[in-house]
């Protein structure tokens, strides 16, 4: 495939150049990285399953289909290693101009500080504030220390309102990992982020410039509003929730994903979950192959003769 395509130049219904994005996130979550031998869950090898999907990053870059930013919504490592840290650093630094991270309940937040953010020794939630071309980018901190459930602290958000009190060009995405949404199983709603914090952050993202809220913790894609703004929850690199198990059962399966974000000039955002997994080819068309199955299905124009007249009586 060229990597000079002009996705512009895409054929629409409408006849206007079709929709290019202005930036393209990869958002990942939950990647649960272990100590070395040691498997998550006692089942899963993490670093197997985070391969997969870096594997199908680096795969799309090859193919002129780079993400421009990577979001990783926190539980990153499984028990705070600092080895598994730098692994994940390691492999995800070459696909993606930037690399953000966030800290999860399972994350050790001064480790996260010292290894991630170059910040040793601080121990509380740091605001991290990205301002990159076309986004601003600011990450919250909504671990509890020695708990699974979320919290976000009343000087914290504050210092998210401050920041959101002056608009961006291009606007902000808010990242946390602990989705501010209700959660879709037993545990989970143990372990969800307090209903006083998602309220608080509900005020404080309604009518700034906010375009998204990425987050995860549920290990299942999913999507929903907060404060009037959309929020993105990336499945688990990992393992997936079953939303369907019984009544009171929390039921898992080994299987990996990510979301694809994508902002677009006139404000919109698209959301793609991409599952990674061994499911078979059904079809690939190149270039040729896509404008022939178009030209078998042209774009049908009204005339005066055949156009709709609505009903007099």
């Amino acid at each position: 495939m060229s990597h000079s395509f002009d996705a512009a130049a895409l054929p629409t219904p409408d006849g206007l150049p079709a929709e290019v994005p202005d930036l393209v996130v990869a958002h990942l979550s939950d990647t649960h990285l272990t100590s070395t031998g040691v498997l998550y869950n006692g089942v899963i090898d993490p670093a197997a399953a985070l391969a997969r999907v870096t594997d199908a990053l680096a795969r799309a870059r090859a193919q002129g289909r780079a993400p421009d930013i990577i979001v990783v919504s926190g539980d990153l490592t499984d028990s705070g290693d600092p080895d598994a840290y730098r692994h994940l650093r390691a492999v995800l630094a070459p696909l993606a101009p930037q690399v953000v991270y966030a800290t999860g309940n399972h994350d050790v937040r001064a480790v996260f500080h010292a290894e991630l953010l170059g910040e040793p020794g601080r121990e509380g939630p740091i605001l991290q504030v990205h301002r990159l071309a076309g986004v601003r980018i600011l990450v919250l901190d909504s671990t509890v220390v020695g708990a699974g459930h979320g919290v976000l602290e009343p000087g914290h958000l504050a210092e998210l309102a401050a920041e959101l009190d002056q608009p961006y060009p291009g606007g902000s995405m808010v990242v946390l990992h602990h989705a501010p949404l209700p959660p879709p199983s037993p545990l989970l709603t143990y372990f969800a982020l307090d209903r006083r914090s998602r309220a608080a952050l509900a005020e404080a993202v309604a009518g700034s410039d906010t375009r998204i809220i990425l987050a995860g913790h549920h290990h299942l894609a999913g999507s929903g509003l907060v404060g009037g703004v959309p929020v993105a929850i990336a499945p688990s690199t990992a393992i997936r929730t079953d939303p369907l198990a019984p009544p009171g059962h929390e039921r898992t399966y080994g299987a990996a994903g990510f979301n694809l974000v994508r902002l677009f000039p006139d404000g919109t955002v698209s959301v793609s979950v991409v599952p990674v997994d061994d499911t078979p080819e059904i079809f690939h068309l190149d270039e040729t192959g896509c404008a022939a199955v178009i030209a078998a299905h042209p774009i049908y124009t009204p005339t005066s003769s055949t156009a709709h007249v609505p009903n007099s009586r």
